[in-house]
């Protein structure tokens, strides 16, 4: 057990809690500065490997301007191994190309060989770019191969690097600085232990003991460390003005145990009179004489009792006005009620009646909408019908025309085998006359002629079969130009209709949104006056409670005896009830 309280002593100790907070405090500060340590030192190492391979793929480009335009392999191939062993175990790959893109020489560690690729990709970059090409963060970089300052690229180098082994390194030397400073932080903080020990923990102790010492009732102990400058001075000298003031109440004691029998006497007599007066007995007074210092008492208590015995007569009194009031707001509470459930009540059928309608406006207004779009897709197919009336009135014209145009031309054939057949005919003289000798040539002229004959009938024909077409043609152009003014009659009746229907649809949405807000308004104010109907039940069942108390009231009036030797207006209120 002793064990137990000194562990919980210990574990509630100011000491150890500070102490505790102060290891705390200083174990997470160096935790975050050893954290941005290490990132700090990762970061460094990381530059430093990117500073190196800025300023050796640097010089290898400068080394690499006469061997690339020369094109010398063994060279080039010597600068590039060259600059791997510079490089050392952070060196991966290297590459060199020429002003065509075509690798002129490359070297790769062992494992590294899946980065001669990107690396060879990352140079061809650069020499599109004409300039320095990064990636990796710095790690792959590719400088052109400049023949003059300003002048063109020759060539280009680019080199991989790895900066694991750097990165390494820095953190096997920072963990040895951790390690170092976790030591050199143990030893100081055994240090400030002491020192908080030797500080803190020891005159605390000793306060302690002596604030046991008052609290067991020993005040002649001198209280110590009153002459230090500090907190636990400040503490020690307080506690000695308290043990100082514990000395004075001893001393006051014995006068106030003189005093105390005559306390017992007052509170005996105060007793019995408030003993009476809890039993409603008002017109008991404290007639006994009491000390001076408690004749004061005396005289309030009996005054008291006088104000409680005028306080209980009024409260009689305003008891029976309440329930006299209270009985007609609960009548008028019944009666406003019954009025306001039957207003709730037209109310919501005032509603119903309103949604119902305003759910059939709605309706409506849809379908206008529907008609509205079907009028404006009939509209719209009238206006395609009309464009496509005026084009078949359109070709029925050309087709009128044509037939005119063969007509002349059938004139014409007309008109040329009529000049055959003269021609013929005159042939057929001219053979006659000629004998013997033209009997061959008015065999010729013979068949010319019934040629002719038969060229002339069939332009006769085709020539009545044109004029037939023509009348058919006129009679359906006709026709065509009399559908399309019916057409046009058509589209300027569904365009009316349209507007109309238009018109319909814009007055339906009006009266639906109308109706909505009419119904929105309806529904507040059944709303409204639900929530009144609610207040009128609470307010009736208000006005019932406020009688229950009146009588209950008057009940507690009816307890008490007044001075006058009867009961207060309670019988008044009773013959009033």
């Amino acid at each position: 057990m002793k064990a137990m309280h000194w562990i919980g002593t210990v574990r509630h100790s100011v000491f150890v809690r500070t102490a505790a907070v102060m290891v705390l405090a200083t174990v997470l500060v160096a935790g975050v500065l050893a954290f941005e340590a290490g990132r700090l030192v990762v970061s460094l190492a990381s530059q430093r490997v990117v500073d190196a391979a800025d300023r050796t793929v640097t010089l290898k480009a400068e080394e690499l301007v006469k061997p690339i335009r020369f094109k010398a392999l063994p060279q080039i191939e010597g600068v590039v191994d060259t600059a791997m062993k510079s490089a050392g175990s952070s060196g991966l790959a290297a590459v060199v190309l020429d002003a065509e893109g075509t690798v002129l020489s490359s070297a790769a560690a062992e494992g590294a060989q899946g980065m001669l690729g990107a690396l060879t990709e990352l140079a061809r970059s650069g020499l599109s770019q004409a300039g320095n090409t990064v990636a990796d963060g710095g790690l792959s970089l590719a400088v052109p191969v400049l023949a003059a300052p300003e002048g063109p690229a020759v060539g280009i180098v680019a080199m991989a690097w790895s900066d694991d082994t750097a990165v390494e390194m820095a953190l096997a030397e920072h963990r040895q600085v951790i390690i170092e400073a976790i030591a050199v932080l143990g030893i100081v903080s055994l240090a400030v232990l002491w020192l908080l020990r030797r500080q803190l923990g020891r005159p605390l102790a000793t306060l302690r003991a002596s604030v046991d010492a008052v609290a067991r009732g020993d005040y002649d102990q001198p209280v110590p460390m009153q002459d230090r400058r500090d907190e636990i001075g400040g503490i020690a000298a307080d506690l000695a003005q308290l043990v100082e003031g514990l000395k004075k109440a001893r001393s006051l004691e014995a006068a106030q145990a003189a005093a105390h029998q005559d306390q017992a006497q007052v509170v005996e007599r105060l007793a019995q009179g408030l003993d009476a007066l809890s039993h409603g007995l008002l017109s008991r007074r404290i007639t006994d004489i009491f000390p001076p210092e408690y004749e004061t008492l005396r005289d309030n208590f009996n005054r008291a009792l006088t104000s409680v015995g005028d306080a209980i007569r009024a409260v009689g009194e305003t008891a029976s006005s309440i329930r006299s009031g209270s009985d007609e707001i609960a009548a008028a509470s019944d009666d406003l009620s019954r009025r306001t459930e039957t207003q709730a009540a037209t109310l919501e059928q005032t509603a119903a009646a309103l949604d119902e309608l305003s759910s059939s406006v709605r309706v409506t207004a849809t379908n206008a909408d529907d008609a509205d779009r079907a009028v404006q897709t009939a509209r719209e197919k009238a206006a395609r019908n009309d464009e496509v009336m005026r084009q078949a009135m359109s070709a029925m014209s050309a087709i009128e025309t044509s037939s005119g145009q063969i007509g002349e031309i059938i004139s014409v054939i007309d008109d040329i085998a009529f000049q055959t057949n003269l021609l013929a005919l005159n042939a057929g003289v001219e053979a006659a006359r000629a004998g013997e000798s033209g009997k061959g040539f008015a065999v010729v002229a013979s068949e010319v002629r019934a040629l002719a004959q038969r060229s002339s009938d069939a332009a006769r024909q085709i020539k009545d079969l044109i004029s037939g077409s023509s009348e058919q043609v006129k009679s359906g152009v006709d026709l065509v130009q009399r559908a399309g003014a019916a057409l046009e009659d058509v589209v300027r009746e569904v365009a009316d209709i349209s507007q109309l229907v238009s018109g319909i649809a814009k007055a339906a949405n009006e009266q639906a949104q109308g109706l909505s807000q009419i119904n929105a308004g309806v529904a507040s104010l059944d709303q409204v006056t639900q929530q009144n109907a609610a207040m009128v039940e609470e307010a009736t069942a208000a006005a019932h409670m406020l009688r229950q108390q009146a009588e209950g009231l008057s009940g507690q009036v009816e307890r008490f005896e007044l001075s006058s030797g009867t009961e207060a207006a309670p019988s008044a209120m009773t013959r009033a009830a």
